[in-house]
């Protein structure tokens, strides 16, 4: 009866023959963003929220014309929560609660429940299914100080209770995954996260990075505790979300990885470069302490190691991005939302009808702004940034073929960072559906994340040559050259790794843009020379000694 309930509650839409994603909390920051970057894969996705806040159902609102997306308004705490068995599933990703610290202190039940109920709840379900379950986890599972003589401060009275019942909720739903993986072998797999940002965040929160860029947004001072040294690891959003997709398609199961900004910044250096961004705002150090809960090292190798992840975006770069973002938000609430002033007195028909006429220009003029930058320039941009990147790659492929290795690496970077600007310049072409265009965006979209990945296979390809090359030279050491190989292999097995990600990618070359299918064609058949190439630097590694 419970299924048959929930089978009610949401109508599942997908694809045959393609993998089904169920995202807990994908409706929130990180989720709405895992969520569209699971449909670009072609992921029939199931997105669960309880859209507790008004404003949550926002943030996947470009999703759900999607034909290949479902949204399901449930609580994942339900006893006997499930879904219908006619609905296969490949893939659970939990990501509910894994921001709520920041949140106001009523948060703090329903972080524990989420965290203990719905944890196990989906735990059962990826059991029940054979379904790699993925939790999203968070760095403050090593932070803890516990009262011994009082309820009423459990966490400490120094401390925040709010950020520290999120760590005891974290560290309990990593131990149940933990023992669901001993017990049941159960393909789990952990993804740390700290200090994400992006567009779509929570500026409402009293987390210390979005209360930095409310601050500037609000084009006022940045007020900074103290002498502006607490430090963060601001890792960019879709960062974050590569690691998590990279995690679940490469890795093994029972791994946990640290999806963090290795780069520390300190709270000056991150309102500088606001200040350099917003403009006209003033930086003031109030006086204060602020408990700062002790760290541990993070261990942020290990996802380079074994998926050959790293963050890409630089932290101005992802400032400036969020801080556009949420301008253009409230551009858009403005325009959508004009204030009505009343109108002077009138003091005759020639000065009524100039004013009238200014007005009108000044509508019109607005308008032009306004279509110019929702609608032309997130084109302009997008074009842009595929000739950049077909460019940059061909010459990065055909350096790399002629024995141009130290030529190619650099090429590579900037054709895989201008596919990267051109997926997001594409994710701002709202008007697609209206012109029946969502399809060929689509397949845009899957076009600039097959050039991404292998602008990647160059890059790592040409490092390990490099590295290969130096290796050789007899003015080294032993030592130095064991290294440099070791350095070469693992460059090797990241461009191998980024080579299978872009040949999991399916792009409909009939529903591609007809300019891009010549060149799609051209960096395809370059492609196979590169995998033959990348094959025979696995080789001669092997018999390297």
């Amino acid at each position: 009866m419970e299924t048959a309930y929930l089978e009610k509650k949401f109508k599942f839409i997908g694809r045959e023959r393609q993998p089904t994603a169920l995202v807990a909390g994908g409706a929130g920051f990180l989720g709405s963003h895992l969520c569209e970057a699971l449909v670009a894969q072609r992921f029939n996705v199931i997105c669960v929220d309880n859209l507790t806040k008004e404003e949550t159902k926002q943030k996947i609102e470009g999703l759900l014309s999607a034909p290949n997306f479902s949204l399901w308004e449930e609580d994942i705490n339900k006893p006997g929560f499930t879904i219908s068995p006619t609905i296969p599933l490949s893939h659970i990703f939990h990501l509910a609660s894994v921001e709520e610290y920041l949140a106001a202190n009523e948060t703090s039940l329903q972080t524990l429940l989420v965290n203990s109920l719905g944890t196990k709840n989906l735990l059962d379900l990826a059991r029940e299914r054979k379904a790699k379950f993925i939790l999203v986890s968070s760095t403050e599972v090593f932070h803890g100080a516990l009262s011994q003589t009082s309820l009423s401060t459990y966490f400490s009275k120094a401390a925040d209770p709010t950020r520290l019942t999120f760590s005891e909720a974290k560290r309990f739903a990593e131990s149940l995954t933990a023992e669901y993986f001993r017990e049941y072998n159960l393909f789990t797999i952990i993804a740390r996260i700290k200090d994400p940002y992006g567009p779509r965040m929570n500026l409402s929160t009293v987390g210390l990075l979005p209360n930095l860029i409310n601050q500037a947004l609000k084009g006022e001072r940045i007020e900074v505790l103290g002498d502006g040294l607490r430090t963060l690891n601001p890792t960019y959003v879709t960062d974050i979300i590569f690691g998590i997709i990279k995690a679940t398609l490469q890795s093994g199961k029972g791994e946990i990885f640290n999806l963090i900004n290795p780069e520390k910044y300190t709270e000056r250096a991150i309102a500088e470069h606001l200040k350099r961004i917003v403009g006209g705002i003033e930086i003031v150090y109030k006086k204060g302490e602020e408990l700062e809960l002790p760290t541990y090292p993070l261990i942020v190798t290990s996802a380079e190691e074994k998926i050959g992840w790293s963050p890409k975006v630089p932290l101005g770069e992802g400032l400036s991005d969020t801080v556009g973002f949420f301008k253009e938000q409230l551009s858009r609430r403005g325009a959508k939302e004009p204030v009505l002033e009343e109108a002077p007195p009138e003091t005759g028909e020639r000065k009524k009808g100039g004013s009238a006429r200014l007005l009108r220009w000044a509508v019109f003029l607005a308008c032009l702004a306004l279509i110019f930058w929702t609608s032309v320039l997130p084109v302009l941009d997008l074009s842009t940034n595929l000739y950049l990147a077909n460019k940059n790659l061909e010459k990065g492929l055909d350096n790399l073929m002629s024995d141009k290795a130290a030529l190619a690496s650099p090429q590579a970077v900037a054709a895989e960072n201008a596919y990267r600007r051109g997926v997001k310049a594409s994710n701002r072409i709202w008007f697609a559906p209206l012109l029946r265009l969502k399809e060929p965006l689509k397949q845009t979209q899957n076009y600039l994340l097959y050039g991404e990945d292998l602008a990647a296979s160059t890059k790592f390809s040409a490092e390990s040559l490099v590295l290969i090359t130096e290796a050789s030279d007899l003015n080294i050491s032993i030592e130095e050259a064991s290294e440099k190989l070791k350095n070469a292999e693992t460059n090797a097995e990241a461009a191998r790794k980024n080579l299978e990600m872009a040949s999991s990618i399916t792009i409909d070359e009939q529903r591609l843009p007809s300019p891009l299918r010549s060149s799609y064609q051209t960096l395809s058949n370059k492609g196979k020379e590169l995998e033959e190439l990348v094959s025979s630097l696995e080789e001669s590694l092997l018999i390297t000694p």
